[in-house]
């Protein structure tokens, strides 16, 4: 399916990244050899269009594949049926770049009816790891900040729906330092390391924070600092963590701890 889409979006001259739980597990668990998070049967794609014409040819040349189906009443969604049609995978597709007002939002052609915030998608591209599928197959996948980024927008637009974004971000939070960056931590963010008397999780979430930080533009940024800044949604953000985690009440506050120190890193301390 991946090399579907990426020969699909090389013909019609669109940038792509993988993105949600996909991008998280060929990371954390195919390249650092690190627990899993939830299960999902979709896969989502970030795709950077200049225009709806460009974004319905990525539609139409998947789908002239014989490979994909196009969801109904869903403009962003495709089938992917595969050689097993038993064993079929939603294939999302968001769009950003020339289809996006100022504010980063999204609404979706013809009808604009259904409005969608894709603030960090570009960062996310930007800041995307190449990743070596199979020898002739080189994808590029969002990294852990670029995800951590795309899941604080998606948890404060659909907090109310559920915890599943809280549960992605409290598993980046909890393997960052494992993920490629003792070597910086036990370095050159020693100071981090010791600011929180040598525990590994919570120098990994504030130096998280911090590169998630680096990786914004500006008008993210400040969607953030704002998000992050208010005590009201963090106190939630952190209650629906626990939620998703812990049974053990002596450990009902580490997902608060943890998030205090992304927010710590992001915010400048």
């Amino acid at each position: 399916m991946l090399r579907f889409v990426d020969r699909a979006a090389t013909a019609v001259g669109s940038r792509y990244f993988v993105a949600g739980a996909m991008a998280r597990d060929l990371l954390l668990v195919n390249t650092f050899g690190l627990p899993s998070g939830r299960a999902t049967r979709d896969i989502d794609f970030g795709v950077a269009v200049e225009s709806w014409e460009q974004f319905q040819a990525l539609k139409g040349a998947l789908i002239e594949t014989g490979q994909f189906d196009a969801a109904p009443r869903q403009a962003q969604r495709l089938i992917w049926t595969g050689p097993d049609s038993r064993a079929s995978i939603l294939v999302d597709l968001i769009p950003f770049g020339g289809v996006t007002s100022e504010g980063k939002r999204l609404a979706w052609h013809p009808d604009k009816d259904v409005v969608m915030n894709v603030a960090g998608f570009e960062e996310a591209l930007e800041s995307s790891l190449r990743l070596k599928i199979e020898e002739d197959l080189v994808i590029r996948v969002a990294s852990i900040p670029g995800l951590a980024v795309l899941k604080l927008i998606a948890w404060q637009d659909r907090r109310h729906e559920n915890d599943k974004d809280a549960a992605d971000l409290l598993l980046l939070l909890t393997n960052y330092a494992d993920a490629g960056n003792l070597d910086r931590i036990y370095g050159e963010e020693l100071s981090v390391l010791e600011g929180v008397q040598f525990d590994l999780e919570l120098a990994g979430a504030e130096l998280l924070g911090r590169d998630a930080a680096r990786i914004c533009h500006e008008q993210t940024l400040h969607q953030l600092q704002s998000l992050l800044g208010s005590e009201q949604l963090v106190d939630q953000l952190a209650r629906q963590m626990n939620r998703t985690s812990f049974i053990d009440e002596a450990q009902v506050e580490w997902a608060a701890n943890l998030l205090q120190r992304f927010r710590r890193g992001f915010l400048g301390g």
